[in-house]
């Protein structure tokens, strides 16, 4: 998408010494790359946490979060418009429900909306669709999502828990994870958990209002990984969550409310629960 000069109005370059504000859409030119995503934050290296990662180059979903590591010859750019109650957001929203797509996957609409706007700005799909390569558009988020083309018969539950014992099982002893979770007053439903690794919960939290599974976390915290003298791995739990919950002052008993729906939905794993942040590693998000 050969669009920086026809774009210069609602997209700039960034200097080094730029401010950019949480939630702008940047993108990521040079050494043959050209990826978007939604800025949250710098890490510690002073690299950008990003996400809704997309390759332009590829028109394709790239990845739920990730970090951009800037290099020799490439440019940064930020788009200067976002959604809001504007002219061009409402046009640009029209442009998503009136999709075929859209309109037949009822319980994808609200991620749906969500992921588009946090990887798009309304100018920018209005562009797309004066150009005529909408595609830029539609296929992340059929990637993203698995319907359209790349449509699949998927349990949804199943691959949320799988995912997450999946993060469980790359932990090696003292490498830890931040986790957003659903805890269920009736025992008759079953806990959820999500992450996406070591990224903050306000980020995890974000990234997972756009997944198909999508569910509104009560508890956060932090897990970490420890091995036992007879080798096996157990993991240390904590609900300390600052955005999800009361930080370092959580109560060993909340903790283990979490510990234990662990323990019922993964049963081969071993949780100890910890008050406070006590599962919080080194370099680890609140």
């Amino acid at each position: 998408m050969k669009d920086i000069l026809e774009l210069s109005r609602i997209i700039v370059p960034v200097g080094k010494e730029d401010h950019i504000e949480r939630g702008t859409i940047v993108r990521r030119i040079g050494n043959g790359k050209d990826q978007q995503g939604c800025f949250m934050e710098y890490d510690d290296e002073n690299d950008m946490i990003l996400v809704n990662v997309l390759d332009i180059n590829g028109k394709s979903f790239d990845a739920p979060a990730g970090i951009l590591v800037l290099r020799d010859g490439d440019t940064l750019f930020r788009y200067t418009t976002h959604f809001g109650e504007t002219a061009p957001s409402k046009a640009a929203e029209i442009i998503i429900t009136d999709w075929p797509l859209y309109k037949k996957n009822q319980s994808l609409q609200k991620p749906i909306i969500y992921f588009i706007k946090h990887s798009y700005t309304p100018e920018l799909i209005l562009y797309l669709q004066k150009k005529n390569i909408l595609d830029y558009l539609f296929v992340p988020i059929q990637q993203k999502f698995k319907i359209g083309r790349f449509i699949e018969t998927i349990n949804w539950a199943k691959v949320r828990k799988e995912k997450f014992k999946s993060i469980l099982d790359s932990l090696h002893s003292g490498s830890h994870l931040t986790y957003v979770a659903m805890i269920p007053q009736t025992k008759s439903y079953t806990p959820m958990f999500y992450s996406i690794g070591t990224k903050p919960h306000q980020e995890t939290e974000m990234c997972l209002r756009s997944e198909p599974f999508n569910f509104v976390p009560t508890h956060g915290g932090h897990i970490k990984a420890v091995k036992q003298p007879n080798g096996m791995i157990t993991y240390l739990v904590d609900a300390g969550s600052n955005f999800l919950g009361k930080g370092v002052k959580t109560s060993l008993s909340t903790a283990k409310e979490v510990a234990d729906a662990m323990s019922k939905v993964y049963r081969s794993c071993k949780f100890i629960p910890l008050e406070g942040r006590n599962a919080f590693g080194e370099d680890q998000s609140y």
